[in-house]
């Protein structure tokens, strides 16, 4: 399977750029509301991200994915507590998300990680 993480990181990050010079105030609030939603609290943002990474697989958005991944690593989340939530993602979405689980999510981890 053909992905890169970092070139969809960078697009991610382009594509809220470009947004963010058309409408400012709407990004900042989006940053605003997503900024206090993944701050630590009962749950701390580790597992946030854990659950967001879950979501993304669920989904099959690929942008989140890596996104989310990428803050799961940053925030030292072990390969393994990674593996296991695009488990759940698996366990609750079924056979397409364990097939976004094991291609894309296992491919974007290994290419984060090095």
């Amino acid at each position: 399977m053909q992905i890169n993480a970092q070139e969809i990181l960078e697009r991610y990050r382009r594509g809220i750029s470009l947004v963010h010079e058309e409408m400012p105030s709407a990004i900042h609030e989006y940053n605003q509301f997503t900024g206090k939603a993944f701050e630590d609290g009962e749950i701390d943002r580790a597992h946030k991200h854990l659950i967001a990474l879950a979501i993304a697989v669920t989904d099959g958005d690929e942008s989140s994915m890596v996104y989310h991944m990428d803050q799961c690593i940053e925030h030292d989340c072990s390969d393994k507590q990674i593996h296991e939530a695009m488990m759940v993602a698996a366990a609750y979405g079924g056979g397409s998300s364990m097939s976004h689980g094991v291609t894309m999510g296992l491919e974007m981890l290994k290419q984060l990680r090095h």
